[in-house]
């Protein structure tokens, strides 16, 4: 296949699908994933409706350019079950917790799940909430609210009213942006709230966040650095924001 017809059977499927990943498309067209990398990058500067992730691209369907949640599972793959494993680790048994609807989230639940720990949950995500429907162990809290289909979550007034009335001893939240001026920040504004609200209510706050995000700020802020324990990530962070991480005292966790 000539590299012409390579590029528009990639239009094709993202004009069908909303999103392909490099992997997939390096199978069907028998290329390497450089090559498919290039492709993706080609039809970027082309049209701007596509946006480019680590492992993949996706069409803008919404204001905020969030990419498709099925799309973000299906990424990062072992670095987030190994930022699962880690997190396991700063659980304790009775622990209340609060997980928000990132894809980085659903493995931290899907590790407590096959580790058996007795934990009460707190979330706004219906992807999460599915996850640990069975689970014996785990007493579950949903937060309702008005349902948000770009991140399988609830969000909004009756989301953020539902959290202030609850407490727990740690969150697990991730970001859009994670920068050493803006702190935390999110493409979404509703997300935002709900992430802000469970950093608030809670004892100890943990942010999982892949190294994508570093030094990026996006519109909706979350919060500060100050108050956070650990970054969960897959990469070490570098320049400006390693400093002021080490000087906030936050413990970098590399997985």
């Amino acid at each position: 296949m000539l590299a012409i017809e390579r590029l528009s059977s990639i239009r094709e499927l993202l004009n069908k699908n909303d999103s392909v990943t490099v992997a997939d498309l390096s199978k069907l067209f028998n290329v390497t994933e450089e090559t498919i990398r290039r492709d993706l990058e080609r039809i970027i500067k082309s049209d701007s409706s596509v946006q480019r992730v680590h492992g993949g691209a996706y069409k803008i369907k919404t204001f905020d350019h969030e990419a498709p949640y099925q799309l973000r599972e299906t990424l990062l793959v072992e670095e987030k079950a190994r930022m699962a494993g880690q997190g396991l680790r700063l659980l304790a048994e009775g622990d209340t917790i609060m997980l928000d609807s990132s894809t980085s989230a659903l493995y931290l639940a899907k590790a407590i799940k096959s580790a058996g720990i007795r934990l009460c949950i707190i979330t706004n995500s219906l992807r999460i909430s599915l996850e640990l429907s069975d689970c014996t162990h785990i007493s579950l809290i949903m937060t309702g609210g008005s349902y948000r289909a770009a991140s399988q979550s609830f969000v909004g007034y009756a989301t953020t009213a539902a959290l202030s009335g609850l407490h727990a001893d740690k969150a697990f939240v991730s970001c859009s942006g994670l920068h050493e001026r803006y702190g935390l920040t999110d493409n979404s504004e509703s997300e935002a709230q709900v992430r802000r609200r469970m950093l608030l209510n809670s004892d100890l706050q943990y942010l999982l966040v892949d190294s994508d995000k570093f030094s990026l700020s996006k519109i909706h802020h979350i919060s500060s650095l100050q108050g956070i324990q650990a970054i969960l990530t897959n990469k070490e962070p570098i320049g400006e924001l390693k400093m002021v991480l080490e000087r906030e005292g936050i413990r970098i966790i590399v997985c």
